[in-house]
C-alpha cells in the first residue's frame, strides 16, 4: 500500500471513531439582557463560584427547610443527579436558601397537579422581589435524566428553555406531574413534613436550610 492510499484509510477509520462528548459540568451563566439595572446589579451581588468537585455530599443527602408551613426534610439522590445534587448541598451550606421565598404555586395540569417553585435569591429582598423567577447563583447546571420520575413529593430543577439552565431554583411536586419527567432533573424527594409541603403557597418562604446528613 502506497503512502497516499494509508493516509486515506487511516484517516476514514479515525472518521468511523465516535466521538465522546465531553462530560457535561457547571457553568457561567451568561449575561440576561434587558434586565432592569436593580435585578442586574442584585444578581452580581449575590453570584457565587461555582462548586468545587471536592464538595462533600454523601449518596442521600438529607435537607431539612424550616417553612413558614413547617419543618420538611428532603432526601437526594446524588447517584441519580450528581451534579444537581452537589450545587443544591453547597448552596445550602453557603446559606444561600435562607430567606428565599416560594415565588410560584401552578396545577400544571388542570386537575391538581401542582408545583410550588422557589430558590430564587431574588425573592429574598423586597426591593428585587418582583423579578423573581430569573435569578440564581451565577452558575448554571445542566441537565441530568434518570429513572425518577415527577411523582408527587419529589423535587426537581427549574430551568429556563435552555435544557441546560438550572441554577438554585427548584419546585417540589404537591401530586404527580409525569408529563415533565425526562424534560427537568428530579434529584430527591420529601421524606418528612408532607403535610407542610403540601400546604406551601406563593410567598410562603424559607427561614433557613441546613444539611443534617
Amino acid at each position: 500500500m502506497n503512502r497516499s492510499a494509508f493516509s486515506l484509510t487511516l484517516a476514514l477509520s479515525l472518521a468511523a471513531i465516535p466521538a465522546f462528548a465531553a462530560p457535561k459540568t457547571y457553568h457561567r451563566a451568561p449575561a440576561q439582557m434587558g434586565l432592569p439595572p436593580q435585578a442586574a446589579a442584585a444578581l452580581k451581588k449575590l453570584s457565587v463560584p461555582t462548586p468545587p468537585a471536592s464538595t462533600p455530599v454523601s449518596a442521600k443527602p438529607r435537607i431539612v427547610l424550616e417553612t413558614s408551613k413547617g419543618p420538611i426534610t428532603l432526601e437526594l439522590n446524588r447517584a441519580a443527579a450528581p451534579l444537581h445534587v452537589r450545587s443544591f448541598v453547597y448552596l445550602v451550606r453557603r446559606g444561600f436558601y435562607n430567606g428565599t421565598r416560594f415565588h410560584r404555586f401552578a396545577d400544571l395540569t388542570g386537575s391538581g397537579g401542582n408545583i410550588i417553585q422557589g430558590g430564587d435569591p431574588l425573592s429574598k429582598n423586597a426591593a428585587t422581589r418582583q423579578f423573581a423567577g430569573i435569578g440564581g447563583p451565577g452558575y448554571e447546571v445542566p441537565l441530568e435524566i434518570s429513572n425518577l420520575k415527577h411523582d408527587a413529593m419529589t423535587i426537581a430543577a427549574a430551568r429556563s428553555s435552555n435544557p441546560d439552565s438550572a441554577g438554585s431554583q427548584f419546585y417540589i411536586c404537591q401530586a404527580p406531574v409525569h408529563f415533565l419527567d425526562n424534560q427537568y432533573t428530579v434529584f430527591g424527594k420529601v421524606i418528612a413534613g408532607q403535610a407542610a409541603a403540601k400546604k406551601l403557597r406563593q410567598g410562603d418562604y424559607i427561614k433557613t436550610a441546613r444539611v443534617t446528613k
